[in-house]
C-alpha cells in the first residue's frame, strides 16, 4: 500500500462527514476529547510514516501540543492529520542519510558497521588483485591513500606527481577493483 493510499484510508474511514467532526475549541476538556477521539488513528498514521512507535508517539504529543500554544478556533480530524503528515515529513528530512538507511530497512547499528570485515581472505585477494592488475605507481597510490589515509595534495607531495595524476591513478584501481568485485561473486 502506497503512502498516498494509506493516508486517504485514515482520512475516509476517521473523518467521515467533515460537518459532524468540527470542534470548537473553548476549554481543556475539548482538546482532551479531541485527543482521546483521534489519538489512535493519528499515531498509525506517524507509525507507518516514521516507522518508530516512539517518535510517532512524540509527534502525535507534539501536534497537539501546538494546539494548545496556538488555540486555534476549530479543528478537523483532517486538519489533525496533516499537522502529523507535515512532523512527520520534518521529521523524515531531518534525519541523517545513514539514519534513513537503517530505519528504511530496518537493519542494526552492528549489522552495518561488521568490525570483523574485511577478514584476512579479503585483505589478500585485495592486495593480489593489486599487485597483479595494476601499475607500481597506481600500487603506491592506491596503498598511501586508503592505508595512511593521506589527502590528494599529500599524495601528490610525497609521490612528486600532480593532484590530477593521483586522482587519475585512483579512478583507475577503483574502476579495476570494482570489475574483480564483479568478477569475485563475494560482494
Amino acid at each position: 500500500m502506497t503512502l498516498k493510499k494509506t493516508i486517504l484510508n485514515f482520512y475516509f474511514v476517521f473523518v467521515k462527514s467533515l460537518d459532524d467532526f468540527i470542534i470548537c475549541m473553548t476549554t481543556a476538556n475539548d482538546i482532551e476529547q479531541l485527543f482521546r477521539s483521534n489519538f489512535k488513528a493519528m499515531f498509525i498514521l506517524a507509525n507507518r510514516l516514521v516507522r518508530d512507535e516512539e517518535t510517532a508517539r512524540d509527534i502525535v504529543h507534539d501536534v497537539f501540543a501546538s494546539l494548545l500554544s496556538d488555540s486555534p478556533e476549530t479543528i478537523t480530524p483532517a486538519f489533525l492529520f496533516k499537522g502529523v503528515r507535515f512532523a512527520c515529513l520534518n521529521h523524515i528530512r531531518n534525519l541523517s542519510i545513514r539514519q534513513r538507511l537503517n530505519k528504511l530497512y530496518a537493519l542494526e547499528l552492528d549489522e552495518i558497521e561488521d568490525e570483523e570485515w574485511p577478514d584476512e581472505d579479503d585483505i589478500a585477494w585485495l592486495n593480489s588483485v593489486l599487485d597483479r592488475h595494476l601499475s607500481e605507481q597506481c600500487r603506491r597510490v592506491v596503498r598511501l591513500r586508503f592505508s595512511d589515509h593521506l589527502s590528494y595534495r599529500e599524495l601528490a607531495e610525497t609521490l612528486g606527481i600532480s593532484e590530477t595524476a593521483v586522482y587519475k591513478h585512483l579512478r583507475h584501481a577503483l574502476d579495476v577493483l570494482r570489475l574483480k568485485f564483479k568478477d569475485y561473486g563475494k560482494y
